[in-house]
C-alpha cells in the first residue's frame, strides 16, 4: 500500500529521472537505428519493436517514436518524444517521454513522466505517473496502487489497490478496490482573489519605495525609457523573455558538456563545482528575471499611468501617481480569464523598458545646445 507521504517522495524523482533519460537520448534522435549489447540498447530516430518479434531480457530504448508491438520479457526503459506500448513487457516499465500510449500488458511496475498518458492496457503491479494529464481507460487496469502527480486525472478503468495523489482536476468514473485520497485544490473564490490582489498591491508598492529610496533609477528612468519609447519597449521586452529561455538552455548545454568532459578526463572535483557554479548562477538569474518582470516592470508602468491619470510628475504627485498606477495594474490582472493578459501585457513592456534604460550601448538623447551667450 502506498501512502500519500511516499507519493510525493517519489513522483519528483521519477519525473528528474525521465527528464534526464530524454536529454541523455537527444542526440541519438537524429541517428539511424542503432542496436547495441546485442540488442538490449536501441536507439534512432524511429525505433520499433514489431508484433513477432520477442527481447529475452531488459531492453532499453531512446528516439523520436518508439512503438512496442513485441514482447520484452524483462524490463522495459523508453525516453522519447513519444512512446506507445501495445505489446506485452514481463517486467517493469520506465516511461519518459511527451507523450505516452500503454494499451499493452506490464508484468510489473509502471513508472511514467510524460506530457500526457494514456492507459487502456494492464499494468500488473503499481502505476506511478508524474504528467500533465493522464487517463486510464475504461479498459485499462492497475493490479495494485495507482499514484499520480498531474495536472488533470481521468479514471475510468479499475484499479485493485489503493488511489493516492495530488491533481488539479480528478474525475472518476471507474471502480477502486482500496483507498482513496487525492489531493485536488478548492475552487478560487472572491475573497481569495480580492486577497490576492492586496497582497500583490503592497509587495510591489514595498519594492517600487524601496528602489525609490535607494537606486531610482530602475523606475524613474525606466519610466521614462517607457514614454518615449513605448513600441521599442514591447519589442525588447519580448526578446527579452525569449532570450531568457535561450540564455538558460545555453547555461545547461554548457555545463553538460563540460561535465562530460571534466568526467573523461578523471576530473571530477571540476564535474562538481562546475555544476554547482551552473545552477547557481541560473537560479540568480531567474530571481533576477522574475523579480524585474513580476514586480518592477509593473512599477514602471504604473508610475507611467498615474502620471497621465494624475498628471503628477515631482515629489508627493510621484507617489500619487505610483500607487493609482499600481493600483489600475493589479485590478486589470486580478480580472477573471483576461487578467493573466493584462498582467503579462505590463510586464513585456515594463521588461523592455528596464532592459533599454540599462542596456550598456542603448542610445542616449543629444546633449543640450550650449548658447550663444555662453559660448
Amino acid at each position: 500500500m502506498t501512502g500519500p507521504t511516499t507519493a510525493r517522495r517519489a513522483l519528483p524523482w521519477l519525473l528528474i529521472a525521465g527528464l534526464a533519460a530524454v536529454l541523455g537520448s537527444s542526440v541519438a534522435f537524429a541517428q539511424d537505428e542503432e542496436f547495441r549489447l546485442g540488442g538490449k540498447v536501441r536507439a534512432g530516430g524511429i525505433v520499433t519493436i514489431s508484433a513477432d518479434e520477442t527481447v529475452t531480457g531488459d531492453l532499453y530504448v531512446s528516439g523520436g517514436q518508439i512503438t512496442v508491438d513485441g514482447t520484452v520479457e524483462g524490463d522495459l526503459a523508453a525516453a522519447g518524444g513519444q512512446v506507445t506500448v501495445s505489446g506485452s513487457v514481463g517486467g517493469d516499465l520506465l516511461i519518459g517521454t511527451g507523450a505516452a500510449t500503454v494499451s499493452g500488458e506490464v508484468g510489473g511496475d509502471a513508472r511514467i513522466g510524460s506530457g500526457q498518458v494514456t492507459v487502456s492496457g494492464s499494468i500488473g503491479e503499481d502505476l506511478a505517473v508524474g504528467s500533465g494529464q493522464v487517463t486510464i481507460s475504461s479498459s485499462g487496469t492497475v493490479g495494485e496502487d495507482f499514484v499520480f502527480a498531474t495536472g488533470q486525472t481521468t479514471l475510468d478503468g479499475t484499479v485493485e489497490g489503493d488511489v493516492s495523489g495530488a491533481t488539479g482536476d480528478y474525475v472518476r468514473r471507474g471502480t477502486v478496490g482500496g483507498t482513496e485520497d487525492v489531493e485536488v485544490p478548492p475552487p478560487r473564490t472572491v475573497g481569495d482573489r480580492v486577497l490576492d490582489a492586496v497582497q500583490r498591491f503592497v509587495a510591489i508598492l514595498a519594492i517600487a519605495a524601496l528602489l525609490l529610496w535607494l537606486y531610482p533609477r530602475p523606475l524613474t528612468g525606466g519610466s521614462a525609457t517607457l514614454r518615449r519609447r513605448p513600441w521599442a519597449s514591447l519589442g525588447v521586452g519580448l526578446l527579452g523573455m525569449v532570450g531568457y529561455v535561450v540564455v538558460v538552455a545555453v547555461f545547461f548545454v554548457v555545463m553538460i558538456l563540460l561535465a562530460i568532459g571534466f568526467g573523461f578526463i578523471g576530473m571530477e572535483d571540476l564535474t562538481g563545482i562546475t555544476v554547482f557554479s551552473t545552477l547557481t548562477a541560473v537560479n540568480t538569474l531567474t530571481y533576477v528575471a522574475f523579480l524585474a518582470a513580476g514586480f518592477v516592470a509593473h512599477a514602471v508602468v504604473g508610475l507611467v499611468i498615474g502620471r497621465l491619470v494624475s498628471q503628477s510628475e515631482t515629489g508627493g504627485g510621484r507617489w500619487l501617481a505610483l500607487i493609482l498606477g499600481v493600483l489600475l495594474i493589479v485590478i486589470l490582472s486580478a480580472l477573471p480569464v483576461v487578467g493573466w493578459f493584462f498582467g503579462l501585457i505590463a510586464s513585456i513592456f515594463g521588461f523592455g523598458a528596464l532592459i533599454l534604460e540599462f542596456w550598456p550601448w542603448r542610445r542616449r538623447e543629444p546633449a543640450p545646445a550650449t548658447s550663444a551667450a555662453t559660448a
